[in-house]
């Protein structure tokens, strides 16, 4: 009787994990880290990734990702795995002011203003919804240079401030033409909100900020860029971190201004959880996700993470040109049109 129980009480378990989506960035997913060197769709080297984002320092591209870990390429095609971001013993004591015991660093949003290199980061724990945002920054990339170190600026926001219920995890900096900053943040718990930041501190301007509502229940890993005419959201959803079982998709929604509200391509509200799919999986990628954009000269990429068959379900780097149809929505048909991205916010993307 005692090893039937624990077999159905085993098996209870296993049922309710399943119907949970993991947050971005967890180390649930299938498949061991791929860091050999292999190749998938035109690129090669060290592709191994979650949640990447992509910045330039100098003539080196960088590639962070969950785990706050790196990779660099000279190219954009041959990748190869950097240090970690911070020194593996690194420990700041605000860390645990919410959550006891051993923190994770998820899904680091890079972005280069004012001579520096400003990192904002998840810091959670897997089910555990006490969350918050970190920032840092740095003067340079290249971890060869002596004044290379990512120097703690504290924590930006809460659970405790970030929203009623929301996960305040996988950050985003956007910086408008009018020189107002704003953080977009949350995942599929409480869904996803909006912050006005002070450009002079790089966080709220009080600690009772007021918050845009962008979804209630809807994405994680979320992206704003501007466009031509109109403001663009990515967010993902599905089920990530479960190799070739997930079914990560990448939505998208647009509005006049960045705070919204942000429309389907039916003209439905992401405050009402509606979206478009903006790249869904297949047989060979079940899974696709957590999207960042960089974008250099004429050309604006999309650089996400796909859950890649072939290679037992890992996580995989890939990075490919947006481009935007005739009416006025982003895609990655080659036959459409670039994406054109306005000057002041391919400045963040590129540093010295």
């Amino acid at each position: 009787m005692k090893t039937i129980l624990i077999v159905i009480i085993t098996i209870t378990v296993l049922n309710v994990q399943a119907q949970i989506t993991a947050p971005a960035g967890t180390q649930q997913q299938h498949g061991a880290p791929i860091e050999q060197n292999i190749t998938s769709n035109g690129l090669k080297g060290s592709l191994g990734v979650h949640d990447p984002c992509m910045v330039k320092c100098d003539d080196t591209y960088y590639v962070f990702t969950t785990g706050l870990r790196s990779k660099t390429s000279k190219d954009m095609v041959t990748w190869t795995s950097g240090p970690s971001m911070f020194p593996r013993d690194t420990k700041f004591s605000w860390w645990n002011n919410d959550i006891p015991g051993k923190v994770g660093l998820w899904a680091p949003d890079v972005h280069y203003a004012n001579g520096k290199y400003h990192m904002y980061y998840s810091v959670s724990a897997w089910m555990n919804f006490k969350s918050s945002v970190g920032y840092a920054t740095n003067v340079t990339l290249n971890p060869k240079d002596p004044r290379y170190k990512w120097e703690d600026q504290g924590q930006v926001i809460s659970y405790k401030n970030g929203g009623d219920s929301v996960n305040v995890i996988d950050p985003n900096f956007f910086a408008d033409k009018d020189g107002k900053e704003y953080l977009i943040y949350g995942s599929y718990k409480g869904g996803l909100r909006l912050v006005e930041l002070d450009p002079k501190t790089g966080k709220p301007f009080t600690d009772k900020p007021q918050l845009t509502i962008i979804t209630t229940r809807l994405g994680e890993g979320s992206y704003i860029i501007k466009g031509p005419e109109y403001y663009y959201v990515f967010a993902s959803r599905g089920k990530c971190c479960a190799g070739i079982e997930s079914t990560y998709q990448i939505v998208m929604g647009r509005a006049k201004t960045v705070t919204g509200p942000y429309l389907t391509k039916d003209g439905k509200k992401w405050t009402d959880n509606d979206y478009t799919v903006f790249l869904a999986g297949d047989y060979d990628e079940p899974g696709r996700g957590h999207n960042g954009f960089f974008a250099e000269g004429d050309t604006t990429y999309i650089v996400y993470h796909a859950y890649t068959r072939a290679f037992k379900g890992a996580a995989l780097l890939n990075i490919k040109p947006l481009h935007i149809d005739k009416d006025g929505w982003p895609s990655l048909d080659p036959n459409d049109k670039l994406f054109k991205m306005p000057d002041f916010e391919k400045r963040i993307f590129i540093g010295q």
